[in-house]
């Protein structure tokens, strides 16, 4: 007996239980997989029978599923799961349906394992009252363990803060809200949060006015590494920093570099310029990289894509870069200049992989940069530049965030999506 991977399992042990399973997969549209009690099961129908006791049917399904619907009540759902709890954070979401059909009660990982979601989907396929007692749910405030995960955002916190943080949402306390990166949307996208906050979220111009500031609890939105930010808060205070994906790391190689290179380039990139790995969106390079098993396999230990772009698609950030300055088009902040690389690396070496030919090892800032013309690499290869063309086409941007950082074998330039 198992359970089909992002389905719902739904289990009855009774008749009228038996009914009201059959018309919730009717109403899910194929994404139920029936387990019935022998007794009911009807063996026309797609239903897995199964012989009483019910208890290792239920605690094998609890640990299989993500989603577990039981037609049965609360206490006895209660006691036959009460050894197979671990936490919320891997618990499946557990909704308990009575044999009247009135009710669908969210029971177990409400919010991050989706129970409540799951409790009013079930409800209005069956017509029944959505019991639901999450707290951020019920006072119509903020979701602290939601906050972006429909946009992929990654929550960074120590042990017991996310509890804090949101009860003190809930109770009023003052909490500090600051974004500085990431999609401004999350307001009106994300349905468990209200439109307006609640009166004790202030939002912060800045994550420096935001950590300056008196709080219980800070909810900071940010691709930056701000431990330095956070000295002067005790463990008292709860912090919770979500991590939006608003970083490309555009990279060049020579054929066949270590993996281990690569990853102590893109390290050393992000802790020089005060960013987050846990924000890195993807890899970008050049299209004639797209076989390189160290970027590969670099990609696929911080699972992000590696996204591939042509010669012509590299070198058209430089030709609208400079078409850009003749026209005397502007940004905000204004484009920065082409810079012209330097000569280092051999001829063989450039021709073989396509190495950024230009910076020195270890460069790094701060600020917005434009990217480098590299005649060297244009005259052997056909493209004006690796790294930072490719991160700047990845991000959607015009603006370098980190200019590019060159070893003897590699180079990383950073953009980051706006």
């Amino acid at each position: 007996m198992t359970s089909t991977p992002n389905s719902i399992s739904i289990v009855a042990i009774s008749r009228h239980g038996a009914e009201l399973a059959r018309k919730l997969a009717i109403g899910l549209e194929g994404h139920g997989d029936l387990h019935m009690s022998r007794r009911f099961h009807e063996p026309s129908g797609p239903e897995t029978p199964f012989d009483l006791p019910v208890r290792p049917v239920i605690q094998k399904l609890f640990s299989e599923s993500q989603r577990l619907v039981l037609f049965m009540p609360v206490g006895a759902a209660v006691r036959l799961l009460a050894s197979s709890l671990r936490n919320k954070h891997s618990d499946p979401a557990v909704v308990c349906v009575d044999d009247g059909g009135r009710f669908a009660v969210s029971l177990v990982s409400g919010h991050l394992g989706g129970a409540d979601a799951l409790a009013q989907e079930v409800a209005e396929v069956l017509g029944a009252v959505p019991v639901i007692t999450s707290g951020s749910h019920v006072m119509r405030v903020l979701a602290v363990d939601l906050l972006g995960q429909d946009l992929g955002w990654k929550i960074e916190a120590q042990p017991g803060q996310i509890t804090r943080a949101s009860a003190a949402v809930v109770n009023g306390e003052a909490v500090a809200l600051a974004q500085d990166a990431g999609d401004l949307s999350w307001r009106q996208a994300n349905q468990e949060v209200p439109q307006k906050l609640p009166d004790n979220v202030t939002i912060y111009p800045s994550i420096d006015a935001a950590t300056e500031s008196n709080w219980a609890a800070a909810l900071l939105i940010t691709d930056r590494d701000i431990s330095a930010n956070l000295d002067k808060h005790t463990g008292d205070d709860a912090v919770v920093i979500y991590r939006p994906k608003t970083l490309v790391a555009g990279m060049g190689c020579r054929r066949g570099v270590a993996t281990e290179h690569l990853e102590q380039l893109l390290i050393s990139a992000f802790d020089a310029n005060g960013l987050s790995l846990a924000s890195l969106s993807c890899i970008a390079t050049a299209e004639l990289k797209k076989d390189e098993p160290g970027i590969l396999e670099l990609a696929q230990k911080y699972d992000v894509p590696v996204r591939c772009y042509s010669a012509d698609e590299l070198n058209s950030v430089f030709e609208a870069r400079s078409q850009s300055e003749v026209d005397g088009e502007g940004v905000n902040p204004p484009n920065p200049p082409l810079r012209k690389g330097g000569n280092s690396g051999t001829a063989d070496d450039l021709a073989m992989t396509g190495v950024d030919d230009s910076g020195a090892a270890g460069q790094s800032g701060e600020g917005t940069f434009g990217p480098t013309l590299q005649p060297r690499v244009h005259a052997l290869l056909g493209i004006w530049g690796v790294a930072e063309p490719s991160a700047l086409l990845a991000a959607g941007s015009r603006e370098l965030l980190a200019p590019r950082i060159k070893t003897d074998r590699a180079t990383i330039a950073i953009a980051r999506i706006a």
